[in-house]
């Protein structure tokens, strides 16, 4: 098994982004009804879709989104306003540590007969 501080030295060196990163977690589509009257609508990222994919489906499906939001609230959708995105440093350091620590158990087991 390669040592820990060399395994994370080589993963560090395959990216120039090391916990540079950042992940979009939620988007609220702010959108106003025939009245004026505005609304929030909160679209979480449960795929975890990396922060351009995530944006573009929501940017393409916001109309039909913000469309059921206001059949549900028993008004009619007019228009969309803006759309804010909630985002999330990416720890690659812990990320490193649980992908270190399963392919540690992971030989342990196979050199054990697990």
């Amino acid at each position: 098994m390669i040592s820990y501080g060399m395994a994370k030295a080589r993963a560090m060196a395959g990216r120039d982004d090391w916990n540079a990163r950042e992940a979009i977690r939620s988007a609220t589509i702010l959108w106003y009804d025939t009245e004026d009257k505005g609304y929030e609508l909160e679209v979480e990222n449960e795929d975890d879709l990396d922060a351009e994919d995530f944006s573009a489906w929501v940017e393409e499906n916001a109309d039909s989104l913000v469309q059921e939001d206001a059949a549900a609230n028993g008004t009619t959708f007019e228009g969309i306003e803006d759309i804010d995105y909630e985002t999330e440093w990416i720890d690659d350091d812990a990320l490193f540590e649980a992908e270190y620590a399963d392919a540690c158990e992971s030989e342990w087991e196979w050199m054990t007969g697990r």
